[in-house]
């Protein structure tokens, strides 16, 4: 081919030249760059401030000590008396005869005549004889012993009241209640909330609190407001009107109980000087029923009220799953929206006031849980500790269907709840439970206490017995026990 012909066929040639560089758009994508790693480092610092404590909680959970409640004294056998030297007479007849007080009052009811004089001898056949006298000295006032040894009399003066004894007995009250005021708090939960005009405020109601123990680095205060654990935040007041952030350690929604604590160190020593640790009586005696009570906290809907009745009943039954608690009826008119204790004569805290739970036509009288039946409850809470779940509702098998229906004794199942433990595991209605786990369970009440020892997620051995065409026949369930929600 010719040269001419190769130059009509000369390839193109081209050269690359390098783009130049658009300052701003590489400002622009700097600035970007720097924009998105700092969200990225505030978003890591957010993700871990926020999950910082727990996981540290986690790895290094705070030791606090274990909040034991005592249980109530063993009452005393009146059954084993040993006789008195001076009388011959045994501590219990004693105690019966013994009407004479120090002041010369008179227990009981206040004979008619001005005087009477006991004679009370005692026969080797042990058979004593009382016989009373009209004195005409009303001003005397002595014991002599007359006769043989083994008789004795007393003579005893009848006494008017008069205004001052009135006032006396009232002072004597309010002295009473105001060292168990130490024991109290008011705590408030305060909610946000808006108004019509979409302006936010905040609000909150008030209930009384009862201070019951510190485990080293909270004080642990019980109440009755349930609605707590949705608060933005808890205020607890004490008796020396000074202020504390409180936060919620456990609630059992069951009941409406919740335990609030208070950090110890952000306590004043003054504060803490002031305060007091609530004496927990004992509710279950049987001569309860008529017993002087002063309700304090707020039982007529105003706080730091006080009002003076007497008890009224301590046998009614609210019945919750796993649970029968009594409460104490009084004869104190309040609100239906009170709150507080009930106390004795001695200080000592009877039973904690609630809302709801009655008839009708008695819902403004005072009643309150008895606290021997919710001390074990209280022990939990304040520990931080879940409630074990089983899910039935019970009561005691009767010594009248133990001996006319041969029911074996026990705790009677009434009701299973749907869907719980109990349900799933195979427990009916009308099932008999006689031992749970290798306690044997001769009550509801022997239930109730096992119940309480449990820890969610133990499985328990529940052993019933179940009537069926030829009589009871005994039947054993393994159960996963839940927490109550």
């Amino acid at each position: 081919m010719s040269e001419e012909n190769n130059k009509d066929y000369e390839f193109v040639t081209e050269t690359i030249k390098k783009k130049p560089l658009n300052k701003k758009r590489l400002a622009v994508n700097t600035i970007k760059s720097i924009g998105m790693g700092i969200i990225a480092g505030l978003t890591a610092c957010v993700i871990f401030a926020i999950f910082a404590p727990i996981i540290y909680e986690k790895i290094n959970p705070e030791k606090f000590d274990l909040v034991s409640i005592p249980e109530d004294e063993s009452s005393v056998n009146t059954s084993e008396v040993e006789p008195d030297e001076e009388t011959n007479l045994t501590q219990e007849e004693k105690v019966n005869s013994e009407i004479v007080k120090d002041d010369g009052g008179v227990e009981g009811e206040i004979p008619e005549t001005n005087e009477i004089e006991e004679e009370i001898s005692e026969p080797d056949k042990n058979n004593t004889e009382v016989k009373e006298q009209t004195e005409t000295d009303e001003n005397e006032e002595s014991t002599e012993t007359t006769g043989d040894d083994n008789t004795k009399t007393l003579i005893i003066q009848k006494e008017e009241i008069t205004l001052s004894d009135y006032k006396k007995l009232y002072r004597d009250l309010s002295d009473v209640a105001n060292v168990a005021k130490r024991s109290l708090t008011k705590v408030r939960g305060v909610t946000e909330s808006t108004d019509w005009f979409n302006n936010p405020y905040e609000t909150g109601d008030v209930s009384s609190g009862l201070i019951v123990a510190d485990n080293g680095k909270e004080l642990l205060i019980i109440t009755n407001a349930n609605d707590l654990d949705t608060s933005k935040e808890i205020e607890v007041t004490f008796c020396d009107g000074k202020t504390n952030k409180g936060k919620v350690k456990k609630a059992d929604k069951s009941t409406g109980l919740v335990v609030v604590a208070v950090e110890l160190e952000d306590i004043e020593e003054s504060t803490k000087d002031a305060y007091a640790t609530a004496k927990l009586g004992n509710s279950t005696i049987p001569t309860l029923n008529g017993t002087p009570i002063i309700a304090l906290g707020a039982p007529l809907g105003i706080e730091d009220s006080m009002a003076v009745g007497t008890v009224t009943s301590n046998t009614r039954v609210i019945e919750y799953a796993d649970s029968n608690i009594r409460y104490i009826t009084t004869d104190i008119y309040g609100s239906v929206e009170g709150s507080g204790v009930l106390i004795d004569l001695d200080g000592n805290v009877l039973g904690i006031i609630f809302q709801g739970g009655t008839k009708q036509d008695t819902k403004n009288l005072i009643h309150a849980y008895s606290i021997s039946d919710i001390k074990q409850k209280i022990e939990k809470l304040s520990n931080g500790q879940d409630v074990a779940y089983l899910g039935i509702i019970g009561t005691d098998v009767t010594k009248s269907a133990m001996e006319e229906l041969e029911v074996p004794e026990g705790a009677y199942v009434k009701q299973v709840v749907v869907d719980s433990p109990a349900m799933n595991g195979g427990i009916q209605n009308g099932d008999v439970i006689v031992k749970l786990g290798t306690t044997d369970i001769r009550s509801f009440n022997d239930y109730r206490v096992a119940m309480s020892k449990c820890q969610p997620g133990d499985t328990a051995m529940v052993t019933v017995k179940r009537l069926g065409k030829d009589g009871y026949v005994e039947f054993s369930y393994e159960i996963y026990l839940e927490a109550l929600k």
